[in-house]
């Protein structure tokens, strides 16, 4: 699904604060552990598996960071640090402990708000993680992220009413991010509001120059027409 999609063009800045190669800067050699897809080039050959919890840099900086930690107890960047480690070894309970943590000297911080909240959304933790991203967007009204994963979260859900007011958000944020037609059609089309399905649609099609994208939304459309005339028939 197109919404889909998008979550994958936002992997590169999910999790928001994730370039660990700038978080072991301080230590050599510096690996490429890229969890982001904006994490700078690196020097050196990436591990062959970045979540290898043997791996001796990710382990240097999770000794390094708890070190900060006994060092600024009281401080949520080194918590904020160690999640990042936690979260490139597959330690996700781990990373959310922290990012509690963080959470409680910086509870204005949306950043890690919705970096939680997309944890909690991975682990299916979906009451969590809306909360989280509601947070944020109570705090920041126009951070997009945060709609574009609480969209996610719902429309996962088959929660389409919800997902659709945020798409509708998001668009009039940024017209351009005309994809997002796709990811509307569905949701009207999962409220049983065919026309305005297809009108959007419709939208998509006029809009995109994606063949892949063309296609699906010719399928979908095809698939829509062809399930109204057999309801009819019945």
């Amino acid at each position: 699904m197109r919404l889909a999609l998008y979550l994958l063009l936002f992997l590169g800045s999910v999790l928001l604060v994730l370039d660990l190669m700038k978080l072991v800067e301080a230590i050599e050699p510096e690996p490429e552990i890229k969890p982001t897809a904006t994490a700078k080039p690196a020097q050196t050959a990436p591990p062959s598996n970045p979540h290898d919890q043997g791996h001796p840099d990710i382990q240097q900086a999770l000794e390094k960071y708890t070190q900060a930690i006994e060092e600024a107890p009281d401080q949520a960047k080194p918590y904020v640090d160690r999640a990042n480690a936690y979260i490139a070894m597959g330690q996700y309970d781990k990373a959310i402990t922290d990012l509690n943590q963080a959470l409680k000297f910086e509870p204005q911080n949306t950043a890690n708000l919705v970096q939680r909240g997309y944890i909690q959304l991975s682990l299916k933790q979906s009451d969590m993680a809306i909360a989280d991203f509601s947070k944020a967007i109570e705090i920041d009204p126009k951070f997009t992220k945060a709609f574009v994963y609480r969209a996610i979260t719902n429309f996962r859900n088959d929660a389409f009413q919800p997902a659709l007011d945020d798409c509708l958000i998001i668009l009039e944020n940024d017209p351009t991010f005309t994809d997002l037609h796709i990811t509307i059609a569905q949701c009207y089309k999962g409220l049983d509001q065919l026309p305005k399905a297809n009108e959007h649609l419709d939208l998509y099609l006029k809009s995109t120059s994606d063949p892949q994208g063309k296609k699906e939304a010719e399928e979908l459309k095809k698939e829509w027409t062809q399930s109204t005339q057999e309801t009819e028939s019945k």
